[in-house]
This record gives structure tokens, sequence and C-alpha cells, in this order.
């Protein structure tokens, strides 16, 4: 089953009781802000079906600088070069991650601040979040599926509130064929990791069988994999954005066509968590300065945040500007 967005049945007159007055005042910023950027559909689909596509997000300028500059690391590590049209499973095969991407190019952070996604993540984890990563899952042909997962924590049940989010920008054209995103609509209300029968199969055999048959790169490429009971299939184009609560689960089919799937993944969390990618005090300052009349850049990057101080010592004044609740 493929899908182009969530649910055919989300709209204005049903997303009323979301809009609906409330006492909590970052909250309320967060609903205008939904509404002026005409996205109310888009947060009825995310409470429903814990998941929503946002299309045409990114220009075709920005599709063509984050596809460049994400190809140039795919190169540098491999050694060689690579047509994202016609690159075969010899070319490159399955799928690699490119971490760390949001200094490698001045688009990767005009990207973090496109407003409707932020509109949406700050719905999910508050306005304090913070980027935890931005890499692209660079996808050849062949390989593996993504396995189905949930991006919250791996052991026990999973928490109402989000505490993680995810924003997946396609930079080229999704399908089944191409390695497209899949995704369980309602999911994200099981509060739990999907199980191993769950996830993809083979016939009667499990994602695990398949690994512990330790099966060569040909026949890992012809496994004929099942799309899980409840699963879609995310057909959208390049520029199109899909946001999702972290407890949805979610995967990645093969890719079976020539060439590459490229995305960019922007994952966020909340303040008081450890993010994915470690900064440090590798500050970048030419991009902090490139960004100082925007006090969101500095927030997403965590410089705002009380705790995590470094050899200074804290700053208690912070607290001032803690979350105090799920929206701050």
């Amino acid at each position: 089953m493929s899908q182009s967005r969530p649910s055919e049945t989300a709209n204005e007159q049903d997303a009323a009781p979301v809009l609906a007055a409330t006492n909590d005042p970052a909250l309320k910023r967060i609903l205008e802000r939904i509404d002026t950027l005409g996205l109310t559909s888009n947060l009825l689909e995310l409470k429903l079906q814990g998941y929503t596509i946002v299309k045409s997000v990114l220009s075709q300028d920005r599709i063509n600088r984050a596809k460049a500059a994400i190809l140039r690391r795919v190169e540098s590590t491999v050694h060689k070069s690579i047509d994202p049209d016609t690159a075969t499973n010899d070319d490159f095969n399955g799928m690699s991650y490119q971490h760390y991407l949001l200094f490698d190019d001045a688009v990767f952070p005009e990207i973090l601040l496109e407003p409707k996604p932020l509109a949406l993540i700050d719905y999910l984890l508050g306005e304090s979040c913070v980027l935890s990563s931005m890499g692209s899952h660079f996808r050849g042909p062949g390989g593996m599926p993504l396995g189905i997962h949930a991006d919250g924590q791996t052991d026990g049940f999973l928490t109402d509130a989000a505490s993680i989010a995810n924003c997946n920008y396609a930079l080229t054209p999704y399908s089944q064929e191409q390695g497209a995103l899949v995704i369980f609509p309602g999911s994200h209300l099981k509060k739990r990791q999907p199980t191993l029968h769950e996830n993809w199969k083979t016939n009667d055999e499990t994602l695990v069988d398949i690994m512990d048959k330790k099966l060569s790169r040909l026949e890992l490429d012809n496994v004929n994999w099942k799309l899980p009971h409840g699963a879609v299939t995310m057909d959208v184009e390049p520029g199109d954005a899909v946001i999702w609560h972290g407890n949805t689960w979610h995967g990645g089919w093969r890719r079976d066509a020539p060439g590459a799937r490229i995305n960019l993944a922007a994952y966020f969390c909340r303040p008081f968590m450890s993010t994915q990618e470690r900064r440090g005090d590798d500050r970048y300052p030419e991009v902090f300065a490139r960004y100082a009349d925007d006090p969101r850049f500095a927030k997403l990057l965590g410089e705002k945040t009380f705790n995590g101080w470094r050899e200074e010592g804290p700053d208690f004044t912070g607290q001032k500007t803690s979350p105090r609740g799920l929206y701050d």
C-alpha cells in the first residue's frame, strides 16, 4: 500500500478541538503559528496517524544544493564518482548513513530553519527542543531494507508525549522500487517497539532469520521482502517533508531501481536529552555569526539550554528560560 497523504479525512473542521482555547501560553503560540502557516490538517494527521506529509517545503535550489553537498560527502567516503541517476549496486550497494551534515554546507542550516516543519516539531517537542542530528540515508540499489522501529527508547514502554521527533526531507523521488520510507499509521499510540513478526519478512522468515543466514550480496539482492501488515509506503516528491512522532514505527524498502535515494533527516529531541551528535566546543563561529540575529538557531543547537555547561561552570540565570511544561 502506498500513500502520498496520511489521511483523506483530516480537515479544518475535524481539527477544531485541537485548536480549542488553551491556558498554556506556549501551546497557544504554537497553535497560532500552525494555523497561520496553513498546517491545521497536518496537525490533526500528526495526532491521529503519528505522521504527516508537508508538500513542497524545499525550493528546487535548496534541493539541488543539498543533493550536491551530500553527494560530495559520499564520493569522498567511497573515493569514486557516483551518478545518482544511474548508479548500480556495483557502484554503491545498500544504505550508508552520512552524519554531521549541518556544518558541511550553508544549505543545511537554511533547511533546519524551515518554518513549516519547525512549527510541527514544536507541537511535538515544545519550543525549547534541540537538533539531535542532521544526516542523510544515502541508499543505492540492493542490500537490506531498513528494519521497522520507533526512535524512542528500546526497552520498556514509550511515553504518551513525544521525546523525539523526525523530519525527513525527500531530495529524490520516493517509491517502493526507489527505496522509499515506510510508516505504520497510528503506531505511535501503541507506545512500544514493534515485535520481530511485525517487521520485514519473506515467506515465513523474519529479518533476523535472513541476517543469520549470512547471504551473499547477490542472494540478499534477490530476497523478496513483504511489506509488513499495516505499513504504508511514502510516495513523495523531492522537496516534500515527512514529519513523525518519535513513537511512530517506520523503516525503508530496499532500493531495486538504478540510482540513489537521497534524503535529509533532521532528528530533534527535548533539551534534557543527550543529542545523537555531540558537538562539544567545535562551535563553527562563522555559522553562528551568520545567524546571530536569529535566536532560534542558537536554541536549536543547544546554546540556550540551562544544563550542559562548559568549564566556566553553570549559569543559573538560564533557569528562567528553562521549559516548565510540554510546550515551552
